[in-house]
């Protein structure tokens, strides 16, 4: 009775390790972020839609990053966070940021990947840059001229973290944008 109580509980045990382990095995492999040399190209893109100041719809025109769809892929832009755009309740700036991000809507434009951030947010939107033909970024663009705030929440590259603060502390001096509005907050109330 004593050993068929042992090998029930060792049966169990067994099934709970093994369960664990594939499951820690699966969890490592969806963190695993892509070899390095995916972040060294640039991907071109047209955007497609706009969701809000600082997230987009894009189709890639040639080559693809791993795990990313080619005809409609969510990118969320890298250090910069606009107001958010809801359909009944909009915060303040919400909808010149959109329309400044819009102007960006069915043009070519260059994608790139920051190795030092994550490669996806918890909402599967892929974390990017996005370089016009000038070669202008529109991360770096919103921030500097007031359509949203400096965004540090997800690391990136420090030389571009770095510009990013000076780029908000600019519009902040000259009021540009939201850092005019009469709360002089950015907007935060």
């Amino acid at each position: 009775m004593v050993i068929k109580s042992f090998s029930v509980r060792s049966a169990f045990f067994l099934l709970v390790l093994a369960v664990l382990l594939f499951g820690s095995q699966n969890l490592v492999a969806a963190s695993k972020k892509p070899p390095r040399a995916v972040y060294e190209q640039l991907y071109e893109v047209r955007v497609t839609k706009v969701v809000d100041g600082d997230t987009v719809d894009v189709e890639f025109l040639g080559e693809i990053p791993p795990d990313c769809d080619k005809s409609c892929q969510r990118i969320r832009l890298i250090g910069v966070d606009t107001p958010e755009y809801y359909k009944k309740v909009r915060q303040p700036y919400a909808d010149e940021a959109k329309e400044y991000t819009g102007r960006c809507l069915g043009t070519t434009m260059q994608l790139r990947l920051d190795w030092y951030t994550s490669y996806k947010d918890r909402y599967g939107r892929l974390l990017a840059y996005l370089y016009a033909e000038d070669g202008s970024m529109l991360n770096y663009e919103l921030v500097r001229n007031g359509y949203g705030r400096y965004y540090s929440k997800f690391k990136f590259n420090k030389q571009d973290m770095a510009s990013f603060g000076q780029a908000e502390d600019y519009a902040r001096e000259h009021r540009l944008g939201l850092w005019g509005l009469d709360t002089g907050d950015g907007g935060q109330e």
